[in-house]
């Protein structure tokens, strides 16, 4: 089904997460250090969110970094991962690569990450894994260079296939959309889109503001139906499931739980898309609240779910449901 006018069944709850760990910062040295501590609990979240999952029956998309399928990497003839051609940004100085230490995951636990892809793949209600880039390169940049792109993609595609895992479904890092035609080259079929929340075209310290005031308010998120653009299904995001750091602790949790409740609501209303998202090591500024709330959002959905007013798929899942319609 690619016609922009589609009509769902009824409304659909997704949720993607973003597994990134330190290639997250790879470009910013002092956000790197400032949310190590985070980063260093993300292991014990990801445990306690697929705990919550099985609980729920809640199949998500788990979008990660393609550099966390190794378990160990070395500096090759031309340095590190010199098979991807490096694109230049004037904004950053240094080798893309220059803060990976290219040891192992004993080293280097939060460069590696095998073991999450397992503890994934084993979750009891089955999860997509999807593709966040190979090494976190922004896709989107007007400085990224094809060359770049196709091979950190080749290598997203290499390290999958070594878990028997086909990707599908791909999330841009920072969420900056760019080389939508290479996805499909690749074989990806839905990609998140930047959630069209209202004050997204204003200028950027008005949208500071404008985003303050929408969390504060409690606004109800957009909702959205999939859109086909070069090959894929734009699955957008509705929601950003805030962390707890910064100015975001003065919101409190039940603020992010009405919001999500309100969206979920209104997908079922309007039979559209509510799609949830953030990163696990965002549950680790402050865990005990944070997976409170998502809890509550869980049960939310398995409420309106048993009613049969709405259904609970996965990106891939929901382009399975868009190609039956």
């Amino acid at each position: 089904m690619k016609d922009s006018k589609l009509t769902l069944p009824k409304g659909i709850f997704v949720l993607s997460l973003d597994v990134e760990l330190c290639w997250g910062a790879i470009d910013k040295p002092a956000q790197l250090e400032k949310n190590k501590k985070y980063y260093e609990q993300a292991r014990d979240c990801i445990d306690k969110i697929l705990v919550l999952l099985e609980k729920y029956n809640i199949p998500a998309t788990w979008a990660i970094v393609g550099h966390l399928f190794l378990q160990r990497c070395n500096p090759a003839k031309g340095g590190k991962h010199s098979d991807i051609p490096r694109s230049t940004y004037p904004w950053y100085s240094k080798d893309w690569f220059e803060q990976s230490p290219c040891t192992d995951d004993k080293e280097a636990p939060l460069w590696y990450g095998q073991d999450i892809v397992r503890k994934v793949i084993n979750c009891s209600v089955h999860q997509e894994i999807a593709s966040h880039s190979f090494a976190h390169i922004l896709y989107g940049d007007e400085n990224t260079k094809r060359n770049t792109v196709r091979a950190d993609l080749t290598n997203c595609v290499c390290e999958a296939g070594k878990f028997d895992i086909e990707l599908k479904s791909f999330v841009f890092p920072r969420n900056t959309a760019g080389y939508v035609d290479e996805l499909n080259n690749f074989g990806f079929t839905a990609y998140r889109g930047i959630e069209p929340v209202w004050y997204r075209s204003f200028p950027k310290g008005l949208r500071k503001v404008c985003h303050m005031i929408d969390q504060l308010l409690s606004l109800c998120p957009p909702v959205s139906l999939p859109e086909y653009d070069q090959g894929l299904y734009n699955i957008p995001g509705s929601m950003l499931y805030l962390p707890m750091n910064g100015f975001r602790k003065l919101i409190p949790v039940e603020f992010r739980i009405n919001k999500a409740k309100k969206g979920i609501r209104k997908a079922i209303e309007n039979k559209r898309i509510f799609h949830l998202w953030f990163h696990p090591f965002n549950i680790a500024t402050n865990q005990k609240k944070l997976l409170y709330g998502l809890e509550e959002i869980f049960m939310e959905v398995q409420s309106s779910r048993d009613n049969g007013e709405l259904e609970t798929k996965n990106m891939k899942g929901t382009v399975e449901l868009l190609n039956c319609i």
